[in-house]
Formats: C-alpha cells, sequence, structure tokens
C-alpha cells in the first residue's frame, strides 16, 4: 500500500501511513531516543496518523493508530511528557527500578525518558503529546515561585475530562489548530504565546507532585530535621558545607539525613543544596548581579568552573555565559530604546 502513504508538507512531522514498516520508519526519525515496534495485527489494518507541532522549545504531538506500538527508551533524556489518552490505554513499565503505570482512557499523566523503560499503547488507541525539556520545566517553575526547582515534576494519571487539566487540554487543542494553520509570520508570535500560556496552565492547573510548591512556596509536608537542613542551606550558599554540617544543622545523623532527602525530594542532600546554589546563579545572572562566571562560580563553592558551566546548562539549556550575555545585550537594547 507504498501509493496510500503520504507526508503532510505544512508541517514537519506529520505523516499517515498504512503498513508498519513506514509507522516505526516515521516514528524512529521523529522520535529517536525510543526503540519502536509495530505487532502483528490481524487485522491488517495499519493505518496510523501523526503530527508533531513544535511551540518554541516543546512540542505538542497527535496520534491516531489502528494496530498497537511497542517501544523501549534507548537512554536517559531530560524532558516531561505530558500525555492525554483519548482512546484506548497506554503502559509503561520499567523492569530495573520494578515500576509500572497504566494510563486508562480519558486520563492524563506524566511520562520521563529513563533507559530501559518499556512503552505500550494498545491497538486503536489515540493520544495527545505535550513534550517539554526538563531545563524549560526548571526555568519556568523557579522564574514563576523564585523557588528552587529541587524534585522532578511528576503527575499521576487523573481524569482530564473535568477539573484543571481539561483546561490545560482544551488549550493544547487551540494551539495544535492554530499553529496548523497560521502563516509563518503568525507562527512565531502565537508560539511563543502559546508556550508560555501551556507552561503556566501545567504549574496551576494540574495536580502534579509540585503543587504545593508552586502555590505555597514548599513542597510537599517533610519532616523537621528535613526542613531545618533545607533552611540551613539557604542561609550558607556561599559557605563551604559538609554532609557532616547539615546533619548537625537538623539534629540527625547523616545516614538517617540522607534517608529523609530522597524519601522527600528525591535527591541527595548534596544534590538538593546543588540545586539551591545553581538556582542562585541563575538569579544572580538574570537579575545583572555578577559579570564574571568565574567568581560567581567559586562565590557558590563550585571549585571548578568548567564543572559549573556544565551543570548550569543541564539545568538551565544554555551556557551561563549565554545567558550572562542575552541579558546584558537585552538590557543595552532597553537602554536605548
Amino acid at each position: 500500500m507504498a501509493t496510500l502513504e503520504r507526508v503532510a508538507e505544512q508541517c514537519v512531522g506529520t505523516f499517515e501511513v498504512y503498513s508498519r514498516a513506514a509507522i516505526v520508519r516515521n516514528l524512529d526519525l521523529l522520535e529517536p531516543n525510543w526503540k519502536w515496534s509495530v505487532p502483528s495485527e490481524s487485522s491488517g489494518d495499519y493505518s496510523f496518523k501523526f503530527s508533531k507541532q513544535p511551540v518554541q522549545s516543546t512540542f505538542i504531538i497527535s496520534a491516531q493508530h489502528s494496530a498497537g506500538l511497542e517501544a523501549i527508551a534507548k537512554q536517559d533524556v531530560s524532558r516531561v511528557s505530558i500525555i492525554f489518552v483519548l482512546a484506548g490505554e497506554l503502559e509503561i513499565n520499567h523492569r530495573r527500578m520494578q515500576k509500572s503505570l497504566r494510563i486508562p482512557i480519558n486520563n492524563v499523566a506524566s511520562i520521563s525518558d529513563r533507559a530501559g523503560k518499556r512503552l505500550e499503547i494498545k491497538p486503536r488507541s489515540s493520544w495527545l503529546l505535550f513534550q517539554i525539556p526538563e531545563p524549560v520545566i526548571r526555568q519556568h517553575f523557579e522564574e514563576l515561585t523564585g523557588k528552587p526547582y529541587v524534585q522532578e515534576f511528576a503527575l499521576a494519571p487523573v481524569s482530564f475530562r473535568q477539573g484543571g487539566a481539561q483546561g490545560l487540554y482544551q488549550t493544547l487543542r487551540q494551539a495544535e489548530k492554530d499553529l496548523m494553520t497560521a502563516r509563518p509570520v503568525e507562527r512565531v508570535m502565537l508560539a511563543k504565546a502559546y508556550s508560555e500560556l501551556l507552561l503556566v496552565k501545567l504549574f496551576t492547573k494540574l495536580p502534579h507532585n509540585l503543587s504545593d510548591a508552586f502555590h505555597r512556596g514548599t513542597l510537599e509536608s517533610a519532616p523537621r530535621q528535613l526542613l531545618r537542613a533545607e533552611a540551613f542551606m539557604r542561609d550558607n550558599l556561599h559557605n563551604a558545607i559538609m554532609l557532616e554540617d547539615l546533619a548537625h544543622a537538623a539534629s540527625c545523623s547523616p545516614r538517617a539525613l540522607q534517608r529523609m532527602f530522597k524519601t522527600y525530594r528525591g535527591d541527595t542532600p548534596m544534590g538538593i543544596l546543588c540545586n539551591y546554589r545553581l538556582a542562585a546563579a541563575h538569579g544572580a545572572i538574570k537579575g545583572g548581579q555578577t559579570d564574571s562566571i568565574t567568581d560567581l562560580a567559586m562565590s557558590l563553592q563550585f571549585s571548578n568552573p568548567g564543572r559549573f558551566s556544565v551543570l548550569y546548562k543541564h539545568a538551565y539549556g544554555s551556557s551561563p555565559s549565554s545567558i550572562l550575555r542575552f541579558t546584558r545585550e537585552r538590557s543595552d537594547d532597553a537602554e536605548t530604546a
């Protein structure tokens, strides 16, 4: 049926195909971090419609397919996918971590790319996906709250046919429609506007694990020892801190503190301290409070400026020198306007 297969020219990332080989070929091209396969379908129906719309640094993806889909993540990728299941069912398993997630019809949940994760989407499924790089989530969370992003965004399955999640779904659908039909000059402005709106709705309307941090400035209820350790971190960002110092401030043993951070923050105490310092560095750069990346890194106890730049770029998607240069150029433009 090769003659029936076509790729839409009006939008890069849109295709409609009718064979197993064509499905795998196109998905491998557009979503290369997953190794795709299509199980044999007794009906012989392999119709597949797929659209991937860029919205600045995020993507809106929609798909409708008759056959089932299976995929295995090849490596860890720093991004989060918010998936709305419109028909059928989706299941995710991670054998190494012994975790599984089932997303039934009319539910939305988040998916992260982790090596070895297995994805199974049932036949005759339809879904809408909002794909966001982790640095984008981190940056918007910190800019909107003024708090460091210390825990990976996660959303357990919840209905999107009612409540706050419905608003995000409707906005995604409208954005998809508007961007598909917009002229090139309009598309740039629409993409910027929709990107901001979608990320705000993501944080404000969905019952994700950072809701408390977003609305009240604190993460989920945690032991007093952990909160004391975090307060000590915030008060000593420019001072050398060891695990033993945090444990002393928290009035508990280092091992007990490590267990609490793993349970309530999903990271080590020193990992969270690093996040606080990176957030402080980002704020200083964006606020025009530094002239030297090396001096800033050293003041925040990063003894290796090169390592600081690597960590910063992983967190915020750009090098600290690039953001500093952009901040200066924007400041100069404002002064001459």
